[in-house]
């Protein structure tokens, strides 16, 4: 890697290291701050010092280029070959088991297979997958103090954490649901959206427009996926004031500073506009 980059460190989330790269200053790095993730060689010049930021293991070979500065889509894929933005994929090592639908919370992740079984494991992939009392086609880790999930009959079930399997069931119908901190959100098989507070008290409050997949997860907006594969935000607790954002995926998830989802292709895409 050339000495005429400079690397500022933006975030380790996730599994991902987030590096932002742009030319020349090599010595000019804020707080003469450099990155080196462990067990890698230097990442930069020779005789240039290095802080450690606590990153796990990284083999340089797999630094996948992220998108270019300046002429950055919305989204850009992990696979992407343009210098500038770097993201480095998670280190990667398969989890025993198989699951066709999961989801990380704080302390643990949660899935479905394809019996709707389900499961549930710590969420840095320690252990072993502990299977749950129920039924469940989509299941949801992320809400502020309570696990969600729906059935095959879109029937709608909540879980105070750390759940044991005590589900207790919400009135409605929702073919897919996500919690967040404040709220849970879900949409049904008219692809209406929903909300109600993520303890499950109130009445669903529906939200205008069309979705067939959204996410509550985002630190300040909710963001969702249309049947079109259109992509749109709204800021929370959100009435309705959708904003589009660029690109198409069948489906999305968010984090306290970044979007990822999956287009029809299966490829993997992420934006850092989950905010």
């Amino acid at each position: 890697m050339s000495s005429r980059v400079k690397v500022l460190f933006s975030s380790i989330l996730n599994g991902f290291i987030d590096i932002t790269m742009s030319k020349g200053q090599l010595n000019n790095s804020v707080s003469q701050r450099k990155l080196y993730p462990r067990g890698t060689a230097n990442l930069l010049s020779p005789g240039v010092s290095y802080h450690d930021v606590q990153a796990p293991p990284v083999n340089l070979a797999t630094l996948l280029p992220f998108g270019l500065a300046g002429s950055m889509p919305s989204f850009r894929s992990m696979a992407e070959t343009i210098i500038g933005h770097y993201l480095v994929p998670p280190i990667g090592y398969q989890i025993p088991g198989s699951l066709k639908q999961v989801d990380a919370g704080d302390m643990e992740a949660w899935g479905v297979n394809s019996n709707d079984d389900i499961y549930k494991r710590n969420v840095d992939g320690s252990g072993s997958w502990t299977q749950l009392p129920g039924k469940l086609k989509h299941v949801s880790a992320s809400g502020n103090g309570y696990i969600w999930g729906v059935n095959s009959n879109d029937d709608i079930y909540k879980c105070k954490k750390p759940c044991t399997g005590g589900w207790e069931q919400v009135p409605g119908k929702l073919k897919q649901i996500d919690g967040g901190y404040d709220y849970v959100y879900g949409v049904n098989s008219n692809n209406d959206i929903f909300t109600l507070p993520v303890d499950g008290s109130g009445s669903w409050r529906q939200i205008p427009s069309k979705l067939k997949h959204v996410t509550a997860s985002g630190t300040h907006s909710i963001f969702g996926t249309a049947p079109d594969d259109s992509i749109w935000r709204c800021k929370k607790p959100c009435i309705g004031e959708w904003e589009r954002i660029d690109g198409g995926l069948m489906q999305c998830d968010a984090t306290i500073n970044g979007l990822f989802g999956v287009n029809s292709a299966n490829n993997i895409w992420r934006s850092a506009l989950g905010r």
